[in-house]
């Protein structure tokens, strides 16, 4: 049986705080079921024509797709420069009614989101040649929670024998291979674009024609990040004023003789039931938390009894 209380707001306390986990795959276990890590290979080539090659190890995609996708999301302000591309824009300035709104122009602006991952100038490359390739590394978000932490990400890759690879991030968005930037990563997308046309034919941006090509050149990568996720601790204070809970609703207690008749020890002053355990229960009464005590406690008839219930969700 049971006794309910209702909180009140002091009663309850939920704080956030950050908790980072750690990953390093190596091999095959790198996109193996309970992983999912995925590397493809994109290509800038026409949907559907026959240089349209299909890849990837969990969920394969066309190279075209993958090539494009890239484009569109990450490198769309990045067509002709470098350092981004300005379009000329408009602002409005709103009136009292739309008939009333000023538009105040022309100006240069981004065009395009493209998922900036610093606030500092990004300088992104994206190899745009008939033909050109890039390699697109896709980590789920059962792994990556909300955001790969910055400075985290590590990629090794042998397999080229004209250049093994090495990549790393800088913190601020950018993939890094022997101090020169390759590509990008995206925190909170978990996906990584190697997209910079290196001058050797064993580049980043290969790895994924490499991988098409013999995919037992898989064995020779490894891949290593920490992931990031908020958690709140809940904390409940649970306080039995010594005036409440001293009457017990435990069948046992009962002589059997009557439904409603205790033992006469029950009902004496003296009476003092325990408690094992405390339950949680939403507006609807249901039952959505619960937590057994270590040993029975009794309530206090003299000072108020506080138990703390705390849990991370």
């Amino acid at each position: 049986m049971s006794a309910f209380k209702q909180f009140t707001t002091k009663d309850v306390t939920i704080t956030p705080f950050e908790a980072d986990k750690s990953f390093r795959f190596v091999g095959n276990d790198i996109t193996g079921s309970d992983v999912g890590i995925d590397i493809y290979y994109g290509r800038n080539v026409d949907y559907g024509s026959t240089s349209d090659l299909v890849s990837g190890f969990v969920s394969p995609l066309s190279a075209s797709v993958v090539y494009n996708s890239a484009k569109q999301l990450y490198y769309s302000n990045y067509r002709t420069s470098s350092m981004g591309d300005d379009y000329v824009t408009q602002s409005v300035v709103p009136g009292v009614s739309r008939e009333y709104d000023r538009y105040v122009g022309p100006i240069e602006a981004p065009r395009y989101e493209n998922y900036l991952q610093s606030s500092l100038t990004q300088s992104r490359y994206l190899t745009t040649g008939s033909g050109d390739n890039i390699t697109t590394i896709s980590i789920p978000t059962k792994l990556f929670g909300e955001n790969i932490v910055p400075y985290t990400f590590e990629f090794t890759f042998t397999g080229s024998a004209t250049n093994p690879v090495f990549l790393t991030d800088d913190g601020d968005g950018n993939i890094i291979s022997a101090s020169v930037v390759v590509g990008q990563i995206f925190y909170s997308h978990g996906t990584i674009v190697l997209g910079r046309n290196t001058q050797f034919s064993g580049g980043p941006q290969n790895i994924g024609v490499d991988l098409y090509i013999d995919d037992g050149y898989l064995q020779s990568a490894s891949i290593a990040f920490s992931s990031s996720i908020t958690l709140y601790e809940q904390q409940y204070k649970c306080t039995i004023r010594e005036n409440e809970f001293g009457y017990s609703l435990n069948p046992s207690l009962l002589t059997g003789s009557s439904d409603n008749e205790y033992y006469p020890f029950v009902t004496g002053s003296y009476f003092t039931p325990y408690i094992t355990t405390v339950g949680l229960y939403n507006e609807s009464t249901e039952l959505i938390a619960i937590g057994k005590l270590s040993q029975p406690i009794p309530i206090s008839q003299f000072t108020d009894t506080t138990i703390m219930v705390n849990f991370d969700v």
